[in-house]
């Protein structure tokens, strides 16, 4: 479990999920529109309001002028519902719904980032052994090279092993939405039952 504390830490020290952005110059602070531009901003610094249209367009057939994007883009009108949700279903969704989530920390939002950096340091680890496998086979025949390179292999997949127990601890951290679902309706049930029968016993009581 040291592992899924460190993956923890690792989170709560970034601006948002592992997405490629550092949100942690938006500042949560900031109101949702204008977190959303600068966003928008830092992914596409030149032409922003061409790809923010262009984006729009491809994700939902929604056409947006030029000076309706510069609007958006000077925080001087607020983005729709709909656009909103065109951001959230493109391809760069995942950066636009860390921004929206700002610092909310509800159960299925902490798992799907700890899944997310578990991923990010998956896929480096194994960039980082092809690297390695790539050094032994130039390497020099010398002894002491080749001891160095198999301590950093050994290392590399002393941490393939500690991330795969990170990610098996998720899987059983995974939260139960149907089942939470499911507890809600009968809970609701329940209380609807529990509400009625005092009501008609009362009205009983009255008629005789």
């Amino acid at each position: 479990m040291r592992i899924a504390s460190a993956i923890t830490a690792r989170c709560a020290k970034s601006g948002g999920a592992e997405t490629g952005i550092d949100f942690s110059v938006l500042g949560i602070e900031k109101n949702i529109n204008s977190a959303l531009t600068e966003a928008i901003k830092i992914k596409w610094p030149l032409k922003t309001w061409a790809i923010l249209c262009e984006v729009l367009w491809d994700t939902k057939r929604i056409e947006m002028t030029e000076r309706v994007a510069k609007h958006r883009l000077s925080n001087t009108r607020d983005y729709s519902v709909e656009e909103l949700q065109a951001m959230l279903q493109s391809e760069d969704g995942l950066d636009f719904l860390a921004v929206l989530m700002a610092d909310a920390q509800p159960k299925w939002w902490w798992w799907a980032k700890q899944v997310m950096t578990v991923a990010s340091i998956k896929r480096r680890r194994a960039e980082d052994e092809q690297e390695i496998l790539k050094l032994e086979t130039s390497a020099p025949a010398e002894t002491g090279a080749r001891r160095r390179i198999k301590g950093a292999l050994d290392a590399n997949r002393n941490i393939k092993a500690a991330v795969d127990r990170a990610e098996t601890a998720l899987g059983f951290q995974r939260p139960d939405m149907a089942g939470r679902n499911a507890d809600a309706s009968s809970n609701g049930a329940g209380v609807s039952g529990r509400a009625v029968a005092p009501a008609k016993r009362a009205y009983a009581g009255r008629g005789r």
